[in-house]
């Protein structure tokens, strides 16, 4: 089953804190060095001073971020709910200049092996952001943002919950001071019996993690980490002494969760594009050659939008393709010409077991095919992931930030039906296989383990 609480909400004081557009911020993982410091320069108290914190002195950053906490409670710039809540999340977003919107439910979620309790992931991780992740979970013992999960509501039946609580006055409107085209609602929801209508409706549901699994594994690290290190103490106050036992709620057992319904036409998924670094400089000749045997090569301009026309007209058609781009001045847009059985089969490697849905996904085609099996020979040394198109124009030279990289690869998202069919069958995507769009805020509630739940 899913467990998920209402908790006692950490939020900004909005006597002190006047506008809270200036104390948000994206998530700590898209914020770019730049866009950290403007969001810190921004106001004394956005939330990026705690999710992405610097050294202060003789304190290293996660201490620093511990000792900014506490003087933030302490001066009332954050403060507690007085009674636990659940919370209702609205973002607001402008997509290809249409307006549009989704809700989701915020609360607390029970950590559990991936399946035990009906929490699926769908991508791997990278074990970098974790470490870090766990230092500022080790040092402040608080959830500063939310991760993003998507369960299945076809009967609407916590939607007209959550709309009926919507037509109240929310506690929070604000827009983002850093971007003007997304804009949020924030409300309460204290009354115990609707708490309960939606916990128990959503104990039956099946969980599928879309954004924060370095942070879900950090929650699950974090909770064996402090298991292991109080067992005797544990012990020796007849307490319980293991993850998931009986007893009451025990906080590091649950993390900061926003539960977003998939019945809703607004969700979307963007791809994440990868400038590659191989282990020697590329042979453009040769690697359009051997491309050439198995996918068909037409060169277009490098217009972003020209690429993005290219690339949606191939998926709507139902074909398998990414754009190639070998410097900052050429594009070559290539369609698998067969099934991607047939292309292993054709380059003399086979794949066994096959699973067509997971190998067609577009990352596999580049990551298992295309780099690893059609240019194996010349390995990626370092692979960097990006989100527009232009990004990857700028970062392979001719004025861009970084002519180091060797080459661009610009993708097709999976469909959100893809996703979840994969993940109930436990096919894990490589990582950055998605991005899920647009990313909720940070700093609208925190999760204080000290809260009480």
């Amino acid at each position: 089953m899913v467990n998920i609480l209402p908790f006692r909400g950490l939020r900004f004081n909005q006597s002190k804190i006047k506008d809270i557009s200036k104390v948000i911020a994206p998530p700590y993982d898209i914020i770019s060095p730049q866009q950290k410091q403007v969001l810190a320069q921004s106001d004394p108290f956005n939330i990026v001073n705690l999710t992405l914190p610097e050294g202060n002195g003789s304190l290293d950053k996660y201490e620093n971020a511990k000792q900014l906490l506490a003087e933030w409670i302490n001066s009332g710039i954050l403060e507690f709910d007085s009674s636990p809540c659940l919370y209702i999340f609205e973002e607001n977003f402008v997509e290809e200049g249409t307006q549009k919107s989704f809700t989701g439910l915020v609360g607390l979620l029970k950590v559990e092996d991936y399946g035990k309790g009906k929490v699926l992931r769908h991508e791997k991780t990278l074990s970098k952001p974790k470490e870090d992740r766990l230092s500022l979970l080790r040092a402040t013992r608080t959830n500063f943002e939310f991760i993003y999960t998507l369960y299945n509501d076809r009967e609407n039946k916590i939607s007209r919950i959550i709309e009926d609580r919507k037509k109240q006055s929310p506690v929070i409107e604000a827009a983002a001071d850093y971007d003007d085209t997304l804009s949020f609602r924030f409300w309460q929801i204290k009354d115990s019996d609707a708490i309960a209508d939606i916990t128990g409706l959503m104990d039956k549901k099946t969980l599928l993690i879309a954004d924060g699994h370095h942070r879900y594994e950090t929650s699950r690290l974090y909770r064996e980490e402090y298991l292991n290190d109080n067992r005797d103490t544990n012990k020796a106050n007849g307490s319980r002494t293991s993850a998931g036992s009986a007893g009451s709620n025990i906080p590091h057992d649950y993390i900061l969760s926003l539960f977003v319904s998939t019945s809703q036409k607004d969700i979307s998924i963007h791809p994440t594009h990868r400038v590659v670094k191989f282990k020697n400089k590329l042979n453009i000749d040769d690697f359009l050659e051997r491309l050439q045997k198995h996918f068909t090569l037409e060169k277009i301009a490098k217009e972003s939008r020209n690429i993005e026309h290219f690339m949606k007209a191939a998926s709507l058609q139902g074909k398998k393709c990414f754009c190639f781009c070998p410097d900052g001045s050429s594009c070559y847009f290539a369609v698998l010409k067969y099934g991607i059985e047939n292309a292993y089969r054709q380059a003399g490697a086979p794949e066994e077991p096959f699973d067509e849905e997971f190998e067609m996904l577009d990352v596999n085609i580049l990551h298992k095919f295309v780099l690893s099996v059609i240019i194996g020979d010349n390995p990626a040394e370092e692979i960097r992931f990006l989100h527009t198109i232009d990004e990857v124009l700028e970062m392979l030279g001719h004025g861009g930030q970084d002519s180091s990289y060797h080459a661009g690869f610009i993708l097709n998202a999976p469909g959100i039906s893809t996703v979840e069919n994969l993940s109930l069958r436990e096919k894990i995507m490589p990582q950055k296989s998605t991005y899920f769009y647009p990313k909720p805020c940070s700093g609208l509630v925190l999760y204080k383990f000290e809260s009480g739940i």
